[in-house]
């Protein structure tokens, strides 16, 4: 049996030898050859190479200068060595089947990586290509997987964005630009890494450090850079995407830690920080009794007495006394007692006794005692105790105490004041302020009123309408004020149709009685030009009045209109009428 099983080893150990050195052999550029040449032409001594090796060269004439004389004493070097030394290490060389292509490269490029991170199934890398030498950043460069057959170009900044197929495995892109020599680079799956900027920063008040805008990484922010050593943050810079990861830590203080300095390269599947921690990122559970910060992505749970800052982003629940900042994305629930903030996009509930602030889109709920901030194209319902802010296109429910605004509507909006640059949605509240939305200045008469002003604000799905009118009638006066909604149909380019619905307070000669006037206005409205148009149209009435008696000298509203309501004493109806006009 022992020598059945020696046999097996020596069989095994031959077969890999043979293996890998059959492997060696396969490479042309690693074989070897002797050449022994004075001042010959350098055409001639790649020929004589060729027959030597058994291979064919590919280059460009114009750039080798095949009429270039050439001395080399080479004794069993390799085909590389002595192309180097020919070339003076200013070409390199790829092989393809039976021939070596050569390539001129004297100069040699760099790349700085902005970003290089997990998201959903995909690993998206971005970054600057420039020169070495110079530092100029480096325009159409190809950066290529090989594995995966990807490919882009940068742009005229040298900066590029590629997105790659996450297999779990590292991840090797290769940057290639005529002149230059080609750089590979290996990235870790599952790894954040964003560029650190070390320049000093001055000075911030604690509210500084919480309000605070960084987006390139965890290190880079104030609380970062407040409570992380400068040891720290260089092993950061210095390794990069070097990522481990590990069941469990327990940290006193950022670098008093089970993993020690090297705690901020370890993912863990729990974290536990007496005061506070710095990892890699969490796969499961991490509480910190003040703090807590993540270079990378946190997953499932994290708490913290005071706050988290996380590099990455947050797939879960994230709850901290006083304040959470996510730089990436978060999908789940976040809760603070002061201030939320997420530097990408939400997806879930953000609650704070604060404000919120979301610099990305927001889907899901924002909940704040102030207000809310979403700074993208967002469909979400946000809750404000005093204002909310869509800064790009929203399409869902904000409702606040006193104002919303989004730059473009297409949900709703209720408050007292509602603003939106454009709107194909609904504002409702006491004004509603669409700045290239529908504005008319009314001008009218009625069965009821003489002369009648109000103002249309809003769209032409929904405004808001104040009006106010009076009677001019000797000893008949009659003044009104109030508030009414109402839509335009638009049936071509001259014609409409206007249905409102208001009510308005009459003043009858006293302010002790009630006399409330409800109307439902149907308009006929034709458009003369843009900004002036006629309309006119039926109307229906409905008065609350618990004033008995007529005063002297104003009209008594109930005996004006022969009403189709009997035998009450508080309600009359009639039918009646209105024109006017409408300007701007």
């Amino acid at each position: 049996m022992l020598y059945k099983l020696h046999r097996y080893l020596n069989y095994t150990i031959c077969l890999l030898l043979l293996t890998a050195l059959t492997a060696h052999a396969d490479s042309i550029l690693s074989k070897n050859i002797s050449v022994h040449v004075t001042e010959m032409r350098l055409g001639t001594v790649l020929k004589t190479i060729e027959q030597k090796g058994n291979f064919y060269f590919s280059y460009n004439s114009n750039i080798v200068k095949t009429d270039s004389l050439v001395t080399i004493n080479a004794d069993n070097w390799t085909i590389k060595e002595v192309l180097d030394h020919m070339l003076r290490y200013r070409f390199e060389y790829r092989e393809s089947k039976n021939f070596i292509i050569l390539r001129y490269a004297p100069l040699q490029l760099t790349i700085v990586t902005d970003k290089a991170a997990t998201e959903g199934d995909n690993y998206n890398i971005s970054g600057t290509v420039t020169d070495e030498q110079t530092g100029h950043s480096l325009p159409n460069a190809s950066v290529y997987s090989h594995e995966q057959l990807q490919s882009v170009l940068t742009d005229k900044e040298g900066h590029f964005d590629i997105s790659l197929h996450n297999e779990g495995q590292p991840i090797t892109l290769t940057i290639s630009r005529e002149f230059y020599k080609d750089t590979t680079v290996t990235f870790l799956a599952d790894v954040n890494v964003r560029s650190t900027d070390t320049s000093l920063k001055k000075k911030r008040s604690l509210l500084g450090y919480i309000l605070s805008d960084d987006y390139s990484g965890v290190e880079n922010t104030s609380l970062g850079r407040l409570f992380l050593s400068t040891k720290q943050q260089i092993q950061a810079a210095n390794l990069g995407g070097l990522i481990a990861q590990a069941p469990f830590q327990a940290s006193a203080i950022p670098g008093v830690s089970t993993h020690g300095n090297f705690s901020g390269q370890v993912v863990n599947v729990v974290s536990l920080n007496a005061v506070g921690g710095y990892n890699a990122g969490v796969d499961g559970f991490e509480m910190g009794i003040i703090f807590n910060l993540d270079k990378g992505d946190v997953g499932a749970v994290q708490i913290a007495g005071i706050f988290n800052v996380v590099g990455g982003s947050v797939n879960g629940i994230q709850l901290g006394g006083l304040y959470n900042n996510v730089l990436g994305n978060v999908r789940g629930i976040q809760l603070a007692l002061l201030h939320n903030s997420v530097k990408q996009n939400m997806n879930g509930l953000q609650l704070s006794a604060l404000y919120n602030h979301t610099r990305g889109s927001v889907r899901g709920i924002q909940l704040g005692a102030i207000g809310n901030i979403a700074g993208k194209n967002s469909d979400a319902l946000q809750l404000g105790g005093i204002g909310n802010i869509a800064q790009q296109k929203f399409g869902g429910l904000q409702v606040a105490g006193l104002f919303n605004y989004a730059k473009h509507l297409t949900g709703v909006q209720l408050a007292l004041v509602n603003i939106a640059d454009t709107s194909s949605g609904f504002s409702i509240g006491l004004l509603n302020i669409i700045n290239s939305g529908y504005h008319k200045l009314t001008i009218s008469t009625n069965e009821t009123q003489n002369i009648n002003l109000a103002f249309k604000n809003g769209n032409s799905k929904l405004y808001t309408i104040w009006q106010g009118g009076m009677r001019v009638d000797g000893n008949s006066k009659l003044y009104s004020f109030g508030l009414g909604f109402g839509r335009e149909f638009g049936l071509g380019q001259h014609l409409a149709i206007n249905t409102e619905i208001g009510s308005s307070f009459l003043y009858q000669g006293t302010w002790l009685k009630t006399n409330q006037l409800n109307k439902f206005n149907l308009d006929f409205t034709y458009k003369v030009s843009r900004k002036f148009s006629i309309f006119a149209g039926p109307s229906l009435n409905f008065l609350y009045s618990d004033q008995r008696t007529p005063v002297d000298g104003y009209a008594y509203a109930r005996d004006l209109h022969h009403s189709f309501i009997r035998d009450n004493r508080n309600w009359s109806g009639w039918v009646g009428w209105s024109f006017g006009v409408n300007l701007f």
